[in-house]
């Protein structure tokens, strides 16, 4: 079932299971402020294994997946991101660190070194943040379905599943230099609310 229909022949729909390996693919072809980073690695299921692999799992409601002639693109999201981390640090990294530590990091991309470093020990998101703002949300596109006009009524639409969960706020984290998504999301009510070296952290009541 589409959920959106785009002018092109685009929409959206639930992501299925049979879609994790084109959604992964995805991750990697928006690795690098949404251009491809496919040449920064050996294994390119891992990044999708870490930032879009637990939301396909842990949240399928909130799953969805974007086609435009082909998979081009992901929305996700989570209600409770604090029991979502838990959950992930019980259920998904475990597995995840175990299946690399086979692998062996004499093995891995410089870019691979540094992922699985970041598995071993994953930030929280902040209680502050978590309190006010408990849902998360994360979109990527890759560049054919770029400035086509969808980002807006994707995230609009994934606001008002959010909302109508009852969820009182929902955050999303944005690369610094990312002027683009910056001002995207500022123009959609999102507010920057915290800022650290390598990610900003942006927030909106619902």
């Amino acid at each position: 079932m589409h959920l959106i229909d785009f002018p092109n022949g685009a929409y959206l729909r639930q992501s299925i299971e049979s879609d994790r390996a084109d959604l992964y693919r995805v991750c990697v072809q928006t690795g690098i402020i949404g251009s491809d980073a496919s040449h920064l690695f050996r294994m390119p299921r891992m990044l999708g294994e870490i930032y879009v692999g637990p939301y396909l799992t842990f949240e399928p409601n909130y799953s969805f997946t974007i086609v435009d002639g082909e998979i081009t693109g992901y929305l996700l999201a989570t209600l409770d991101t604090a029991a979502f981390e838990e959950r992930e640090e019980v259920q998904w990294w475990p597995a995840l660190r175990s299946k690399y530590l086979n692998v062996g990091i004499e093995n891995f991309t410089d870019e691979e070194k540094s992922l699985f470093a970041h598995m071993q020990n994953p930030p929280r998101t902040p209680k502050a943040i978590t309190d006010e703002f408990p849902s998360q949300l994360h979109i990527d596109l890759v560049t054919k379905s770029q400035r086509k006009g969808f980002g807006k009524p994707l995230i609009m639409y994934l606001l008002k599943q959010l909302t109508e969960a009852n969820s009182p706020g929902v955050h999303l984290h944005v690369n610094p230099i990312n002027d683009n998504a910056i001002g995207f999301y500022e123009k959609l009510g999102f507010v920057i609310a915290h800022k650290s070296t390598d990610e900003w952290l942006m927030t909106r009541k619902l």
